[in-house]
């Protein structure tokens, strides 16, 4: 998984495997049309996913599921992630795979197919439209236009909804957490919103509050003095969380340098071939085992 990916999806996951954002979350991007059709108080995430071997580079999914508002049968939700940091012409032809793939697996399943409504939360710095798979082929008459698949996905453009839009959402971690997300991407204006973030993130549960803190830090890039002079302007109500948060960050991060430097240190006395694992332990501190699977992993043919 590349850094790009891992950094968004596992914000992603965290704020969205909770039922009730991901519930005010629908409630703000689905169309009053497709809304009154559903009935969001069936609505249960499921642990199955539909993205392909081909797809996971590409994109992350959350599935949920809810009754329709006529009781005549199943929906599936699909929250999908975008995680190119370009402009893919292209992404129509992987929804149309997505589609397919979720259809496949619940026949594989043993289910009776089921609609599948994605939804697409884009958040990189490029403009980016919405675009049918028809769209790609040009000058086709009617009679051959038929054999392009026609469907259609909810397409969830974070840079074209207003900052003042995202704030009045009802669900205040909500929009602390798309607000992050916009403006993950353009870190020269994301220190100025942290304050209006965390604002934002008051009242929510500590675990929730304590993804999103990671997430800001680790994409704002901003130095230690900038980071002390904001924590020091933040409301007190999560200044202590947003600190206890950074010293187990830090802390984190002081533990996996030690660790990178001492499996560089045993990598090179394990190349002199002069002392034993239990010697490598004992002068590096770590675990026998530790060592030994560094001397595996050394053996193993490139």
């Amino acid at each position: 998984m590349s850094e790009y990916r891992s950094k968004h999806d596992t914000f992603f996951r965290a704020i969205m495997g909770n039922q009730q954002i991901a519930l005010d979350y629908f409630r703000s991007c689905l169309p009053a049309a497709i809304f009154e059709k559903l009935n969001l108080s069936t609505l249960r995430q499921l642990p199955d996913t539909y993205v392909s071997k081909e797809l996971q580079t590409s994109i992350s999914d959350i599935v949920y599921a809810c009754q329709r508002a006529d009781g005549a049968g199943e929906v599936k939700i699909s929250l999908l992630i975008e995680h190119k940091s370009y402009v893919d012409k292209y992404t129509p032809i992987q929804i149309g795979s997505y589609i397919f793939s979720g259809l496949l697996k619940q026949i594989s399943d043993g289910e009776n197919p089921s609609l599948i409504i994605p939804i697409l939360l884009y958040h990189g710095k490029n403009r980016w439209e919405y675009k049918t798979l028809s769209s790609l082929f040009y000058g086709l008459e009617p009679e051959l236009l038929e054999f392009i698949p026609n469907y259609q996905y909810i397409f969830h453009n974070l840079g074209e909804i207003s900052d003042e839009k995202i704030q009045t959402l009802q669900n205040k971690f909500l929009a602390a957490s798309l607000l992050a997300m916009k403006y993950s991407v353009l870190k020269e204006r994301l220190s100025e919103w942290i304050p209006t973030i965390f604002e934002l993130a008051v009242e929510t549960e500590k675990n929730l509050q304590t993804s999103l803190i990671v997430y800001i830090f680790v994409n704002s890039e901003l130095s230690e003095y900038q980071i002390i002079e904001l924590v020091t302007s933040l409301p007190n109500q999560i200044k202590e969380t947003v600190m206890s948060t950074l010293d187990i960050f830090v802390e984190k991060g002081r533990k996996e340098g030690e660790l990178g430097k001492s499996r560089t240190a045993a990598e090179n006395l394990i190349k002199l071939s002069l002392l034993t694992d239990q010697q490598i332990a004992s002068a590096l501190e770590v675990t026998t085992d530790y060592v030994a699977d560094i001397r595996r992993q050394l053996s193993q043919p490139k």
